[in-house]
């Protein structure tokens, strides 16, 4: 009778399956054989399932679309949560099954081969699609059901910090440049988060909504202060003032010369903010700042949408018809390899001529049917950036986790064997990550993190004991 259960699921036989179910219910232990049996049905069909999108060998996978990846799982986690209900009444050794193959196939795949980041990074981009103003869901409810299905998946997601460092950068990317479907829905997803995980794991998420509530007020004031002291001040400016602590935002790494153009709005605001917060300070990120220019050169006007260097590039033509390569360098203060890209840009969208090897002249017979045109389009290095920094702000996050998971068992505890801590702190933290015991080095970042509190004097070694610790008050 076992033998033919394998042969039920796989051709659907709902009635079949509830009288194998109903008469195996019967007997002591009777169950379990088909419980181990679905299990490895179910992990079997989400494995199949991820390998014909990026086939055997896995070869699709560094350009799998994200959507499909997400739709494939969460179809296998559907079908097979149907079985359960339909056919075995929902009864809890099956759920626990389909959970277990769920966080296997989910976690390890024919698309994530041996790294445990790619299903959170592949989810958190899923995610950001469906927040974003592009996402064509019709309704609201649509968006509220999509994002219910997003949580089905994070519910086995092993490394929640991967996904959460990642879903952080990409809201902050999403609130900079406004591109949030509502704040509605983002506020829903973040309840969502906080309900699974709890408040420290949304803290931020939320602080960052504070800051861009505060960066309006604080844009309101200075605009008013503007007004009834400089006249003069024809720059249409707003500014967005984020803590460091909250957001995944890192300071460009070329330097910038401030344009001629905006200096004075930027003195203006800098001695602005200074005497209101006095001791604070501001680095300013012009990696993620937008910037609109007016053309007054042509006969139609157009509004050109641009990052900083875009804008830098192109305001040297206010005073020039034509530059070399050398003379934006020295005008700009970027690197060769980044201003090739920035003007690659520009010569793609004939604002700039390139008829001659690094000399660039501005186009006079520039002509366009959109008059508003976006030219602020990410360029290969931060593309590439993403991800390095990422996966390093997770290890650094994790240091502190386990560092500050210690000093909370020692404290409770107060004296504990370097065994039972050990295991202790990697019952405490596999709820936000799991840290694979069998990798040598996993087990040095715990030794680290106690080494580490040993040398700070958090804990102690007990005196005659080479193994066990006390906790200093």
């Amino acid at each position: 009778m076992w033998e033919s259960f394998q042969n039920l699921l796989d051709y659907d036989k709902d009635e079949d399956l509830q009288r194998m179910y109903a008469l195996l219910a019967r007997i002591p232990e009777g169950l379990e054989p088909l419980r181990k049996k679905f299990e490895e049905h179910a992990k079997r069909a989400g494995l199949s399932a991820v390998s014909k999108l990026v086939g055997e060998d896995g070869s699709g996978a560094d350009t799998l679309d994200p959507k499909a990846y997400v739709d494939a799982l969460l179809e296998v986690h559907q079908k097979n949560s149907e079985t359960v209900t339909r056919s075995f009444r929902g009864e809890a050794g099956f759920v626990a099954s389909l959970d277990k193959a769920c966080r296997e196939f989910v976690n390890r795949n024919a698309a994530t081969g041996t790294s445990t980041t790619k299903s959170p990074e592949l989810l958190a981009k899923h995610a950001d699609a469906l927040l974003r103003k592009t996402n064509k869901m019709a309704e609201e409810e649509d968006l509220e059901g999509a994002l219910n299905k997003v949580m089905v998946l994070f519910k086995y997601i092993d490394d929640k910090d991967v996904f959460q460092t990642y879903y952080t950068t990409k809201l902050s990317k999403r609130l900079i440049h406004g591109v949030s479907a509502s704040d509605e829905a983002e506020a829903s997803m973040i309840s969502k988060l906080k309900e699974a995980c709890g408040f420290e794991y949304t803290n931020k998420l939320q602080r960052m909504f504070t800051d861009m509530s505060l960066s309006k007020d604080l844009t309101d004031q200075f605009k008013e202060r503007m007004q009834q002291n400089h006249d003069d001040m024809d720059i249409t400016f707003s500014i967005m003032v984020l803590g460091t602590n909250f957001w995944p935002l890192n300071p460009p790494a070329n330097d910038f010369v401030i344009p001629a153009d905006i200096l004075p709005t930027y003195e203006r605001f800098q001695k602005y903010y200074q005497q209101k917060h006095s001791g604070r300070k501001l680095t300013w990120l012009w990696n993620y700042s937008k910037n609109e220019l007016r053309t007054n050169y042509l006969n139609q006007k157009y509004i050109l949408m641009t990052s900083s260097w875009q804008m830098a590039v192109l305001l040297q033509y206010n005073n020039n018809d034509t530059l070399s390569l050398d003379e934006l360098v020295s005008a700009t203060a970027t690197s060769k390899d980044i201003l090739k890209q920035v003007l690659a840009v520009l010569v793609k969208a004939k604002i700039l001529i390139n008829e001659e090897a690094e000399q660039y002249d501005l186009n006079p017979s520039f002509k366009s049917k959109k008059i508003r045109i976006n030219l602020n389009t990410p360029i290969k290095a931060e593309q590439k950036a993403e991800t390095t920094d990422v996966l390093k702000i997770v290890d650094e996050d994790r240091k502190y986790v386990i560092q500050a998971t210690i000093v909370r068992i020692m404290k409770a505890r107060k004296t504990m064997k370097n065994q039972q801590l050990i295991q202790e702190v990697i019952s405490q933290i596999t709820q936000r990550f799991t840290p694979k015991i069998a990798d040598i080095n996993k087990v040095h970042f715990l030794y680290a993190a106690i080494d580490h509190l040993l040398e700070k004097e958090y804990i102690e070694r007990v005196e005659g004991t080479r193994d066990t610790f006390a906790y200093v008050a």
